[in-house]
């Protein structure tokens, strides 16, 4: 009377671009480090009108959210979140220099060759 067991699930699974997600996610927070970080020493000088201050934040809260979006959506592996991880990318580029190391390597593992689907 032998039992059959059946195999352990892959508790683990591998999924798609992994490299292209967690560079996202690290870009989301360090805008993140840095918007509590602005929010502070703006507490502490009050330089800029509340306009201002608004403004900023919800760019801010824009480029994080697009970024988390980015990272979702590229684990997935789909068409939208290799454009959308694109355009992160580019807008990365502009972070020096973190931001650049960062978007040049999303945009290269963004890349036809380095896609995974």
């Amino acid at each position: 009377m032998a039992t059959r067991i059946p195999p352990l699930p892959n508790l683990n699974p591998k999924t798609k671009n992994e490299t292209l997600a967690l560079l996202h996610g690290i870009y989301a927070g360090l805008i993140g480090f840095s918007t509590v970080l602005f929010l502070y020493l703006e507490y502490q000088q009050s330089s800029i009108s509340m306009l201002s201050l608004g403004v900023v934040l919800l760019l801010l809260g824009l480029l994080m959210f697009f970024n988390i979006q980015a990272s979702i959506k590229v684990k997935q592996g789909n068409g939208s979140g290799r454009t959308l991880s694109r355009i992160m990318a580019i807008l990365m580029l502009l972070s020096f220099p973190i931001g650049t190391v960062l978007g040049v390597i999303a945009l290269w593992k963004s890349s036809a060759r380095q896609w995974q689907n």
